[in-house]
């Protein structure tokens, strides 16, 4: 067989496949250019009176939580985004927070 009959391909053919190829990466781009782009710098972690300052601002809310029954926290807790991660070894606990928009506090006491 030569050349010329083994490279014959429609151009119809290819069409389609070139327009398949840029709708896909059109629809590739919008859904990267829809996704949320992270501005948001890295800060420090919030210091001792920054955590005490935030606390005092809750007022009566933190001392009820406090005082609530251990079982009755857990939802509270998963609402707040808090977990706790205790290591044995070190004998040490990190607590994080990732609330949800209903509890986050919009006055940060860093100024930003």
């Amino acid at each position: 067989m030569e050349q010329s009959q083994r490279a014959r391909v429609d151009p119809a053919v290819v069409t389609q496949w070139l327009n398949a190829a840029q709708q896909d990466k059109e629809a590739a781009k919008k859904k990267l250019d829809a996704l949320p782009t992270l501005t948001r710098k890295k800060e420090s972690p919030l210091d001792a009176q920054q955590i005490r300052e935030i606390t005092e601002s809750l007022g009566d809310i933190a001392q009820r939580i406090h005082t609530t029954d251990a079982g009755k926290k857990g939802p509270l807790y998963e609402a707040l985004g808090i977990t706790i991660s205790y290591e044995h070894a070190k004998r040490t606990a990190t607590v994080r927070s990732r609330p949800s928009s209903p509890y986050r506090q919009w006055l940060c006491p860093r100024g930003t």
